[in-house]
């Protein structure tokens, strides 16, 4: 990647605020493994700057959610453990073994396929974690008696290792009470298997609000981010959480439009009287949607720019003050979550959730990652 970017538009993503937030999710469950997931690139931040880092100050589990991401952490020399918490081919097995990552089981049928595929190339053991269905209906068996074979044949097959057992959790952004029917439901069908090293359930939300001293191991997202997942989970939780994301253009061009001036393709916006118009070099390519037309931007000396118009591919158009320059910086989105311009704020606005706006982001995006010992560009265009 290159270390140098040639744009006036910059994500910048702070890693220590990450490392914070993985303390204080940690600390909330001490006795516990906290898996950090680092899927979508880490939600679009990027998985290899962000696991790195992570390693380096203590994160010993990374999740990703396809065989693909796993392999591309490994290439780029993350040694700790790395779960796929999606369903891999079990054509392509060997993969896993080959790169010593764990994988996912939903069911017997997969486990039989995938094991009838091990070759002896790789004279090394998978990890298997076997996933139980307590209400998401998405991957999984809720099967008692299925479990116990499944565990068997991972038992008895030489090449497999039952290393976890684990679920998710639909709904612990929003109900506590679902959240505990489900947790029920996983511990009862738990209590009757074989139980291995790692038993987990908890994604974000119950990791900052669920206390049990159950599973022996946690998952965090889009927390290890900045972003509770909710309201209601700020709300029932005492952990702090630090936003890790600012995105921040310059203007590269001004306008002075007379009444009845229009802007962008269709002439959706019209001046009502005289005013000055600007343009940033960023636009949907990036992550900034159409839909975000009409939101509130800030000049980085606090006036407020409203977006006018259609938003571009590649560009934008504010209405800003007089006395507005070229090379004026404005914020999009603040790393701070009482800001106007809140990632909470920016994805309300087009009806979304905070996950969903990070990974929009695009790959034109340059990332500059700062921490206590400086600062670090990835620009991914620029190979």
């Amino acid at each position: 990647m290159s270390d140098k970017y040639y744009r006036n538009t910059v994500l910048d993503v702070n890693l220590e605020a990450i490392e914070k937030n993985f303390r204080a999710i940690q600390c909330l469950n001490p006795e516990k493994t906290l898996i950090a997931v680092v899927k979508a690139n880490s939600y679009g931040l990027g998985a290899k700057a962000v696991s790195e880092h992570l390693a380096e100050h203590g994160a010993t589990f990374f999740a990703v959610a396809t065989l693909d991401e796993a392999i591309d952490l490994r290439m780029h020399g993350i040694k700790e453990k790395i779960l796929v918490l999606g369903i891999i081919n079990p054509v392509n097995i060997n993969k896993a073994i080959q790169h010593r990552i764990a994988v996912t089981a939903p069911n017997l049928t997969w486990l039989e396929q995938a094991k009838n595929e091990v070759n002896d190339k790789y004279d090394k053991k998978v990890w298997i974690h076997v996933k139980v269905n307590t209400g998401m209906n998405r991957y999984g068996t809720d099967d008692v008696s299925e479990i116990n074979e499944m565990i068997s044949e991972i038992n008895n097959f030489s090449r497999f290792v039952y290393e976890g057992i684990f679920s998710h959790f639909t709904s612990s952004d929003e109900d506590k009470t679902i959240t505990e029917q489900e947790f029920t439901t996983f511990k009862n069908i738990v209590n009757q298997v074989e139980q291995p090293a790692y038993v987990h359930i908890s994604n974000t939300g119950g990791s900052l609000t669920l206390k049990e001293d159950f599973t022996t191991a946690v998952r965090s997202g889009i927390g290890l981010y900045g972003y509770y997942p909710s309201k209601f989970t700020e709300d029932n939780t005492q952990a702090v959480l630090r936003p890790s994301v600012k995105l921040t253009s310059e203007i590269v061009a001004i306008h002075r439009l007379k009444a009845g001036g229009s802007v962008s393709y269709g002439r959706k916006y019209t001046a009502e009287k005289d005013e000055t118009v600007a343009t940033l070099p960023i636009g949907y390519a990036d992550g900034l949607l159409r839909h975000h037309s009409g939101y509130t931007l800030k000049l980085e000396g606090g006036a407020d720019c409203k977006i006018v118009g259609t938003i571009c591919m590649d560009a934008l158009i504010i209405k800003v003050p007089e006395g507005t320059n070229v090379g004026d910086k404005v914020i999009i989105i603040d790393d701070s979550s009482h800001s106007e311009q809140s990632m909470e704020s920016y994805s309300e606005y087009t009806g979304t959730i905070s996950y969903e706006s990070l990974c929009a982001f695009g790959r034109r995006l340059p990332r500059r990652y700062s921490n206590k010992d400086g600062e670090l560009i990835y620009n991914e265009v620029i190979n």
